[in-house]
C-alpha cells in the first residue's frame, strides 16, 4: 500500500509537477533526499500515466530549471505498479537549503510548509565559511538611530510578497524578528548598516567620457544605508546609460542598452556579499564609454565561478546572512544563488557581452555597452525639449513640491529611470530647481 509520508509524496497526475518539484525541495531541506511518484493518487489508490517519448525529458527540464540548486542526483524513470505505468523521481543533496520556484519549504510529515525566516536563517548559517560573525557584533547604536520608515516599507513589502508573516507593531520588535538587535537592546552591524539613519556606508560613483580614467569626468561619493545605497547605485547607472524609444501603438516604449533587471541583480549582489569589514575600500559603480564596472569589496567566498551558481550545481554561498536574509524579504533578491542565472541569461538574450574577475580583494562585474545605442540620435530627442511628460511632472510639483519621486512615478505610470532623467534635464535646463537636501529639501518650477 503507497501512503505518504516525510521522504515520499504521491501525486495523481503530472498536471501536479509543479507541486511535486515543490515536494522534493522540502524533502531536500528536511531528509536531504524524497520521492515523488506519479500516477498514484493521495489514498494510495495506482491511477496510471500517459507516457509519451518526451516525457521523462520535459519532466527532468522542469526540475532542472526550478529546483535551484540542482541536487547531486536527479533520477526520473517510468515503473510499473499494479500493471499501471507511474513517474518515480527522486533527488539526493545536502546542499540546503533548496528552493523551487524562488521560494524556500520544509517537509512537516506529509506536507510541504514555507520555510520561516529563521528556519532559512539556520541553513545558511550552519554553512562553513558562510557567516560571517562581524554581523552580529554589537555597535553603540540604539533603535532611535534608524530610518524607521524603510523600516516599515521593509516588513510591508515583506508580507505582500509571502516571506514573512507579521504585523508591524514597532520598531523594536521588527528589529527583533528580522535578528538585527542584540540582548541589550542595540543594533548590530547587519541591523545599523541595512537600516542606520546616520550614514553608516560610502560608495563611490564616477561616469568617464572614454574608457580611461585619465580624462576627467564625474567622480561622486554618496553616504546611506544599504537600502539607499542599493538605490542610489541603480539610478546612477540608469540615469547613465543610453536608451532607445520604440513606439508601440500610441506610446513611447523606452529600452535601455542594458536589461535594468541585469544591473539590478549585480548591484544587490554587490551589497549581499560584500565584506563591510574591509577598511579603506568601498563597493565602485562606474560608467565607462564602452562598459559598466561594479564592484564590491571582498571575493565570492571559495573563489567559485559564478557559471557553478548559474548553472544551479552549487548553492548560494552566504558571506552575510543577516543582510542577505532581510534584502530578500524586502524583495531585493528573489531566491539566493539564482541572480547570476538570471543576469547571464538576461544578456544573452539582448546579446550583451559581460565578464568577471574574482580576487583576493574582491568581485568585479563589466557589462559591455551596446554601440547602437550609443550611437543612436533617438536618446537625444528624449530631452531636447519640453515634452508631454515634463509638464505633467511639472504640474504635479507645481501642486505638490514636496513630491518624491516614486510619487511621481506613481502619478505618471512612468519608471523611475524616465522621471529621473526628466528631472536631471529638467534641473540642467533651469526649468526646475532643487531646494535642500535629497531627502529634506522640495522642487520649485522657474517660471
Amino acid at each position: 500500500m503507497w501512503k505518504e509520508s516525510e521522504e515520499i509524496e504521491l501525486k495523481k497526475s503530472l498536471s501536479q509537477l509543479k507541486e511535486g518539484i515543490i515536494s522534493l525541495s522540502a524533502m531536500l531541506n528536511k531528509n536531504n533526499h524524497g520521492d515523488v511518484y506519479f500516477g498514484i493518487n493521495d489514498d494510495g489508490k495506482v491511477t496510471g500515466l500517459d507516457i509519451g517519448k518526451r516525457t521523462i525529458a520535459d519532466i527532468t527540464h522542469e526540475i532542472q530549471n526550478n529546483l535551484k540548486p540542482l541536487p547531486y542526483r536527479v533520477q526520473i524513470k517510468d515503473e510499473v505498479a499494479d500493471g499501471k505505468k507511474i513517474i518515480h523521481a527522486t533527488v539526493e543533496g545536502n546542499d540546503t537549503p533548496y528552493s523551487a520556484y524562488g521560494r524556500y519549504y520544509i517537509r512537516i510529515n506529509d506536507a510541504d510548509i514555507v520555510m520561516s525566516s529563521s528556519q532559512l536563517e539556520n541553513f545558511f548559517a550552519k554553512k562553513d565559511n558562510t557567516y560571517s560573525k562581524w554581523e552580529e557584533k554589537e555597535t553603540v547604536y540604539g533603535i532611535d538611530d534608524i530610518n524607521e520608515d524603510l523600516l516599515i516599507d521593509c516588513i510591508r513589502t515583506a508580507n505582500d510578497k509571502d516571506r514573512i508573516e507579521y504585523v508591524y507593531k514597532n520598531a523594536e520588535d521588527a528589529l527583533n524578528k528580522l535578528g538585527l538587535l542584540t540582548d541589550n537592546g542595540h543594533l548590530n552591524n547587519a541591523g545599523w548598516y541595512l537600516f542606520g539613519n546616520n550614514k553608516p556606508l560610502t560608495i563611490k560613483e564616477a561616469n568617464y567620457p572614454t574608457d580611461s580614467r585619465t580624462e576627467f569626468g564625474e567622480i561622486k561619493e554618496f553616504k546611506g544605508n544599504i537600502i539607499e545605497c542599493i538605490r542610489e547605485a541603480m539610478a546612477y547607472i540608469q540615469n547613465h546609460i543610453s536608451y532607445k524609444a520604440n513606439i508601440v501603438g500610441l506610446q513611447r516604449e523606452e529600452i535601455p542598452e542594458i536589461p535594468l533587471r541585469a544591473i539590478r541583480e549585480i548591484v544587490v549582489n554587490s551589497f549581499a556579499h560584500c565584506s563591510y569589514a574591509v577598511k579603506g575600500d568601498f563597493n565602485q559603480y562606474i560608467i565607462y564609454k564602452s562598459q559598466i564596472s561594479i564592484y564590491n569589496p571582498g571575493p565570492i567566498i571559495k573563489d567559485i565561478d559564478p557559471l557553478k551558481f548559474a548553472s544551479g550545481n552549487v548553492g548560494s554561498k552566504i558571506r552575510n546572512v543577516l543582510i542577505a536574509n532581510t534584502l530578500f524579504k524586502y524583495g531585493y533578491i528573489d531566491a539566493f544563488g539564482t541572480g547570476f542565472d538570471r543576469t547571464f541569461t538576461l544578456c544573452a538574450n539582448e546579446n550583451i557581452r559581460y565578464k568577471y574577475q574574482n580576487n583576493e580583494f574582491g568581485f568585479t562585474f563589466v557589462f559591455y555597452r551596446n554601440p547602437d545605442f550609443l550611437n543612436d540620435r533617438i536618446n537625444d530627442r528624449i530631452n531636447d525639449r519640453i515634452n508631454d511628460l515634463d509638464k505633467a511632472i511639472i504640474d504635479i510639483i507645481k501642486s505638490n513640491k514636496y513630491v518624491t519621486i516614486s510619487e511621481i512615478t506613481n502619478e505618471t505610470a512612468k519608471s523611475s529611470s524616465t522621471i529621473n532623467r526628466h528631472l536631471d534635464a529638467m534641473v540642467k535646463r533651469g526649468t526646475i530647481s532643487r531646494i535642500g537636501s535629497r531627502k529634506s529639501g522640495y522642487w520649485r518650477v522657474n517660471e
